[in-house]
């Protein structure tokens, strides 16, 4: 698994790759909080669901089964705790994008401009380049005029396809467990490496909706441009266009790799079972 954000197959469907990502997180969460309280309720024989409900009807009479013991009861606690430290971790980090944006629309109340002919862009008077969207129900896209002066009107029609790909397919929401994830293991350099792979590849899922739109070399050029010019980073909270491996797009774009059907179909069927296989612990006795 380690090895799997490196591996470039995945590129040439990012939208799959990332449903396979998403079992992959699930699969993670779920079976190590699985694990614990599946033995902690192995007693009951019974799901991990059902076991919990009876573990409380038994708590509330105040009789416990004579074969739950200590050890049972501390991974229960474990498990719960866990449940109770990674869905505190996914709030934290659900609020704190929630409030970046609020100071960005803020913020870009006070400075920026509506585009005269594009009425979907905000310009702000900056010479560096930066092309970001700040995703939500009202997602705004935005670009300086430094990019402005960089880009041809089709490059820069490219760019905002992409930025407009990201706030139609609500991206943010994509990486948003991942994020909550790293958040609650900062330590991890798998949780690590499959937040920044996430990342990558939902920027390839927006070139691939912007190049349909534009056409695959004038979006990789337009890129060209950004990587050989001075870049802002794009702000907390946002989703930028030029903010992920430049290098390992263009190529892509050039190159225009074609997933084969029969093999996005096998990798689906992983993902569910990846997926489906940790769920089995709460439902089905051990």
């Amino acid at each position: 698994m380690a090895a799997m954000p490196r591996w470039s197959w995945a590129w040439r469907a990012p939208r799959t790759s990332l449903l396979i990502w998403q079992a992959v997180g699930s699969c993670l969460v779920l079976s190590a909080v699985g694990t614990a309280l599946a033995i902690g309720l192995a007693p009951y024989r019974l799901g991990i669901v059902p076991a919990l409900v009876g573990l409380a009807g038994d708590l509330a009479r105040g009789r416990l089964p004579a074969t739950l013991s200590p050890v049972h009861l501390l991974l229960v606690a474990c498990g719960l705790g866990a449940t109770a430290w990674l869905a505190v971790a996914f709030a934290r980090s659900a609020a704190s994008v929630a409030a970046l944006r609020r100071r960005q629309r803020t913020l870009l109340g006070l400075i920026a401009r509506p585009h005269p002919d594009l009425r979907e862009a905000l310009v702000v008077e900056h010479p560096a380049v930066a092309a970001y969207c700040l995703p939500g129900r009202k997602a705004a896209i935005v670009v300086s005029t430094g990019s402005l002066d960089l880009l041809t009107d089709r490059e820069l029609r490219a760019v905002l396809a992409h930025e407009r790909a990201h706030a139609r397919e609500r991206h943010d929401l994509v990486i948003l467990p991942f994020a909550a994830l790293h958040r609650a293991l900062p330590g991890s350099r798998l949780v690590h490496a499959m937040l920044e792979a996430v990342a990558l590849l939902v920027e390839m899922r927006a070139d691939d909706r912007a190049a349909a739109d534009t056409g695959h070399l004038t979006l990789a050029t337009a890129l060209r441009r950004f990587r050989a010019c001075d870049r802002v980073a794009t702000p907390p909270g946002t989703l930028g266009g030029a903010g992920h491996d430049l290098d390992a797009r263009i190529a892509r774009l050039t190159a225009r790799p074609r997933p084969s059907w029969p093999v996005r179909a096998l990798l689906l069927i992983v993902a569910s079972t990846v997926a489906g296989t940790p769920l089995s612990l709460f439902l089905l006795p051990l």
